[in-house]
């Protein structure tokens, strides 16, 4: 019977794998944190009211993963609707939870419709879909463009200002309007 090391030695000859990129291979594993899965945007880790960011998935902290930050910066909940984070996604309840929110010793907020349009083109769209993708992967739910982000702009005393995920489009609504995802900003 062969040994683990013999069957390992028969596949490196079989994909013709030298010792030198057997040892960059190794080498370079071990530079990244044990469990860490890379995605292609960071993502958000919650602990209590302070949230950290990694670049990847850290199976080790799975149950404290709570969004995806984007290239502004913006931190965006998995999925839309309240979740685990407030009771309902109104524009009032989500700016609370924004602002009791904090990320290197900075308080949370919303974000603004500016900043978020100014970002979101194809680039961002296919890191947001391959993290999505990666996050599925292991079995983790997470919305792809579905809901629409509450921002810091108000309409009206009435009305807030959103951005949709899928067509990057902006607009307003009424604040009680409950189908929203949670984003936060940092400054």
């Amino acid at each position: 019977m062969e040994t683990k090391f013999e069957k390992l030695e028969k596949v490196l000859s079989e994909l013709n794998i030298s010792d030198k990129e057997l040892m960059n291979w190794v080498n370079n594993r071990s530079k990244s944190p044990a469990g860490l899965i890379p995605t292609a945007l960071p993502l958000v880790y919650r602990r209590g009211n302070v949230l950290t960011v990694e670049n990847g998935l850290n199976l080790n902290r799975k149950h404290e993963l709570r969004g995806i930050q984007l290239l502004s910066g913006v931190m965006v909940a998995l999925q839309y609707g309240s979740g685990k984070n407030v009771s309902e996604t109104t524009w009032k309840e989500v700016k609370k939870f924004a602002e009791t929110m904090t990320f290197n010793g900075k308080q949370g907020f919303l974000p603004s419709q500016d900043v978020l349009n100014k970002h979101w083109g194809n680039a961002e769209r296919e890191k947001y879909a391959a993290t999505i993708a990666v996050l599925k992967e292991s079995g983790i739910e997470a919305d792809g463009y579905q809901g629409c982000i509450w921002c810091s702009e108000v309409y009206d005393c009435y009305n807030a200002c959103f951005f949709g995920l899928r067509y990057g489009g902006k607009g307003w609504c009424p604040k009680t309007y409950i189908n929203k995802r949670i984003a936060v900003a940092f400054s």
